[in-house]
């Protein structure tokens, strides 16, 4: 597995690219990351986008080492618990490679953030 110092997939998709890779609990913290930034600048009244610059920027450089250290986690757990090499390969393919369904799941996930920031900066404005 090849390892980068920058991902440009990550920093052009985001959440899709942890979805892709079925990273789904990354992809839940990088758009609850995204929304608190967003709310917090709505609080203070900034139009500024650095704080998404920033974090785009933040995950992009550590996005695969997190993928590999994750891969790398549960290859080694199937290795450890399993003796058949038949079983082993199986679960190792089950567990790994991407998903189409994970894109849709970042989807949902990024539009039920969007939802709540609407809704809070409803509630923001109507106090």
């Amino acid at each position: 597995m090849r390892k980068s110092k920058w991902n440009w997939p990550v920093f052009l998709t985001g959440p899709i690219w942890f979805g892709y890779r079925k990273m789904y609990a990354e992809c839940t913290i990088y758009v609850a990351a995204l929304s608190l930034i967003s709310i917090f600048l709505m609080l203070i009244g900034s139009e500024s986008s650095v704080g998404f610059a920033g974090a785009g920027i933040g995950i992009s450089i550590m996005a695969n080492e997190m993928y590999y250290k994750k891969s790398k986690k549960a290859v080694d757990k199937i290795m450890q618990y399993h003796s058949s090499p038949e079983v082993r390969r199986n679960l190792v393919i089950q567990k790994g490679g991407t998903s189409g369904w994970g894109i849709l799941y970042a989807i949902a996930i990024f539009i039920v953030f969007i939802v709540i920031e609407i809704i809070i900066e409803e509630a923001l404005l109507y106090r």
